[in-house]
């Protein structure tokens, strides 16, 4: 079935009202219409590529799970009562093949755990074969979930600039990556994180080449050094939130000797300083396990605007 052409211009609008309240803009200079068309755009698009032929065929191969077809992972529409939707259809938490979940996209409020279950005994035939731990759902605030994943964190550039300077900055340089040449270090800096820390290798992922290249072409990837040693490096996008000018954060990577001294409050305060005109609004997500990085973010001034909850599927 194709998703879009049963619902109508109302039915998207409504979708993309539930789903502007799963954000908490209240402290926020954010125009609720510039974010409504955003959103309306973002939820057809989002249809348009997860439903193609050539996503479907391209998520089974990368997947390969037994018994499963492109359709398979198609996303769908359950209809509930008093025009009650939900788009809902199979995820890999973190692309991992040993965690598939359900994401739900309702067009109302879901307000509890045993409202999810309510809603998952409908379709859940639909996904035997993929045998889901959870069903995700985003939320303003923490709710009754067994656990979090991505928290999105804003604040504007104009607060970052504001920031007082890092007693040791005047060390800090920050100089623009072009090439590939930075990657092997990086990511070795991330083999060395999950050997101390394997609880977060699945939650905590280092970036692919390809996904860092983004940032590389846009002239947003950025190396930071102190006396000539690589201390870390940033990489981000222009990324609207909610339509509005943005910078997005892909990657905040800070060399294990460097962790807990304040470089990361200092290199996001210089990059931010560098790379943008004041306007924008900064955001990124931060898993929820990862406290160092959710409080360097907190101390920078960015709150939590957005929760990606999830809810166990096992007794």
């Amino acid at each position: 079935m194709n998703i879009l052409k049963v619902l109508n211009i109302n039915e998207i609008t409504s979708f993309a009202e539930a789903a502007f309240n799963t954000f908490d803009t209240s402290k926020l200079s954010i125009d609720p219409q510039v974010a409504m068309e955003e959103l309306k755009e973002d939820i057809v698009s989002e249809l348009e590529d997860l439903n193609s032929e050539q996503t479907k065929k391209a998520r089974l191969d990368h997947f390969q799970v037994e018994g499963t077809s492109p359709d398979d992972y198609s996303e769908r529409l359950l209809d509930l009562d008093n025009n009650r939707k939900v788009i809902y259809g199979i995820r890999h938490k973190g692309g991992n093949k040993e965690i598939p979940f359900i994401q739900f996209t309702p067009n109302f409020k879901i307000n509890s755990k045993s409202e999810v279950l309510e809603i998952y005994e409908q379709i859940k035939t639909e996904f035997k074969v993929f045998n889901p731990l959870y069903v995700s759902l985003f939320s303003r605030e923490k709710v009754d979930a067994d656990l979090f994943g991505s928290v999105y964190m804003v604040s504007t550039a104009e607060k970052f600039k504001e920031l007082a300077p890092w007693k040791e900055e005047a060390q800090v340089k920050i100089e623009l990556i072009t090439n590939d040449s930075y990657y092997d270090w990086y990511k070795s800096g991330y083999d060395q994180f999950h050997a101390d820390y394997p609880q977060l290798k699945n939650k905590v992922t280092v970036n692919s080449k390809e996904l860092m290249r983004e940032s590389l072409d846009e002239g947003l990837l950025k190396l930071f050094t102190i006396d000539g040693e690589k201390v870390g490096l940033i990489g981000a996008e222009k990324s609207k939130f909610l339509g509005h000018d943005g910078l997005y954060f892909n990657e905040i990577y800070i060399e294990k000797n460097w962790k807990g001294k304040g470089l990361a409050k200092a290199m996001q305060r210089i990059f931010v300083a560098s790379s943008t005109k004041g306007h924008e609004l900064i955001w990124g997500t931060i898993n929820d396990s990862n406290i160092p990085s959710y409080k360097t973010a907190y101390s920078n001034g960015r709150r939590a605007v957005r929760f990606e909850c999830f809810f166990s599927l096992r007794l």
